[in-house]
């Protein structure tokens, strides 16, 4: 009996810290995948340095949002969970940039949601 709660703690513990080192590695890639898109988008739509800060923290968040949409099995819910992160995404950006700048990201947003799905899928 002592044999199999031990057994059964250890596999626990080994659950846990699996699903922890897993969170890590999804903000990780959230991380990396908002500093890539961000720095191109300083770059297409001239960010200064503090649009570029706040652009960072929208794509991060949005990025570690998508990938929790990501885990959901039901594909028309997941279809909305991601249409509900893309157009808050938009607002949020829309708050951020000016007009001119708000033009060209909705020019250039399938090629940059293109490079943001690889970061959450």
């Amino acid at each position: 009996m002592k044999k199999t709660f031990k057994l059964f703690a250890g596999v626990m513990l080994l659950l846990a810290m699996s699903a922890t080192t897993v969170s890590a590695q999804e903000k990780d890639r959230a991380g990396e995948g908002a500093k890539v898109v961000t720095t191109e988008m300083k770059t297409q739509l001239s960010l200064n340095d503090g649009q570029y800060a706040k652009v960072m923290d929208i794509n991060k968040t949005f990025l570690q949002k998508a990938a929790e949409a990501e885990k959901v099995t039901n594909a028309t819910d997941k279809a909305k969970k991601l249409k509900t992160l893309t157009d808050d995404r938009d607002a949020k950006l829309k708050s951020v940039l000016n007009e001119t700048q708000y033009k060209t990201y909705q020019a250039g947003r399938a090629a940059n949601a293109k490079k943001l799905r690889t970061y959450y899928q």
